[in-house]
């Protein structure tokens, strides 16, 4: 504050000096050179009353400052230095404009809301994927896969990357790709974790973890061929690792499921059996070992296996099974 007082003082007082030198006999050279260091000192002091908001560089702005108070001597002097900083502290209000609130205009196309239970069965989808000629209809499609379970979305998804449309299989591409890349994550943190288990019953149950993970891939049909074939390998490794910690009943109904995707009959019969032996509910052995006995074409013990079953609930998929058998 006492810069600002002090440089108004000299610059009132060289203005003065110029003033007084202007109606004497100096030379124009002084009197205009006594303005120029006025100016300088005005221009310093009308920059701090200038707002914030309208504040540039502190160079440019006080050399528009100089500019407008050397061009303008006295009153100019006073109307820059105290209208200007007014002015834009409280500028002009504009109270005939109105002001009109418009909405969001819509997108050309917008995502559909989609259930998180769609009113379609898997047959339906399918059906619209393959025979809808609306590509937004097959489009919609692949969106509510997206919101049901992976077992019964993928394939769907599927189905959608043979689609002609190219937004149809992009979306399908990508669902099936994060879904992908979310398993293989997985398992990369379950090997970083089993290396550092410290425990065998710790590193058993990682084991069976990792085991799941790569099972999961070649269940839900995201590898197949010869990485099929590799994933349940690894899968079937894990699980007889484990097996020499803890041998769970519900492990080797795990690993005779391995062994019957891998087309190892015989080894399947083996695990499932012993499941039973240590005590695993017949509800959750049986149907698999009459799927051994279907595939090593024992078709009477596959019908007797189904029958010593309870009867399952009406529309699920074991209960077709029986009523096919039984007819």
């Amino acid at each position: 504050m006492i810069k600002l007082c002090l440089a108004v003082l000299f610059a009132c007082t060289f203005e003065y000096l110029a003033l007084q030198e202007a109606f004497g006999t100096s030379t124009w050279l002084i009197v205009i050179l006594l303005h120029a260091i006025a100016c300088i000192l005005f221009s310093f002091t009308g920059y701090f009353f200038i707002p914030d908001k309208y504040k540039t560089t502190k160079i440019s702005a006080m050399f528009l400052s100089f500019l407008l108070l050397f061009t303008l001597p006295i009153i100019g002097i006073f109307g820059v230095v105290l209208a200007i900083p007014y002015a834009l502290c409280k500028p002009l209000k504009n109270e005939n404009v109105e002001i009109a609130e418009h909405q969001i205009p819509e997108l050309p196309f917008e995502t559909r809301s989609i259930s998180a239970t769609p009113t379609y069965s898997m047959g339906e989808m399918k059906t619209i994927l393959k025979y809808a000629n609306e590509p937004n209809k097959r489009l919609t499609t692949v969106m509510a896969a997206r919101h049901m379970t992976d077992s019964k979305a993928i394939p769907i998804l599927k189905l959608a990357l043979k689609d002609l449309e190219d937004d149809v299989r992009l979306l399908a591409y990508s669902t099936l790709d994060s879904k992908e890349t979310v398993l293989n994550e997985k398992i990369s943190i379950l090997q970083q974790q089993i290396s550092i288990a410290t425990t065998p019953n710790k590193k058993s149950n990682l084991q069976q973890q990792l085991a799941h993970a790569y099972w999961e891939l070649s269940y839900l049909g995201l590898a197949e061929g010869a990485i099929k074939t590799y994933v349940l390998e690894k899968a079937e490794a894990l699980t007889l690792q484990s097996l020499e910690y803890d041998k769970k009943a519900a492990n080797l109904v795990f690993l005779g499921r391995i062994y019957l995707a891998l087309g190892k009959y015989e080894q399947a019969l083996v695990y499932l059996t012993k499941s039973r032996e240590l005590g695993m509910a017949e509800r959750h052995v049986l149907p698999y070992i009459a799927e051994v006995a279907f595939y090593m074409n024992k078709f009477d013990d596959c019908k007797r296996h189904l029958d010593a079953l309870s009867i399952q609930p009406k529309g699920s998929m074991l209960r077709h099974i029986q009523e096919y058998w039984n007819a």
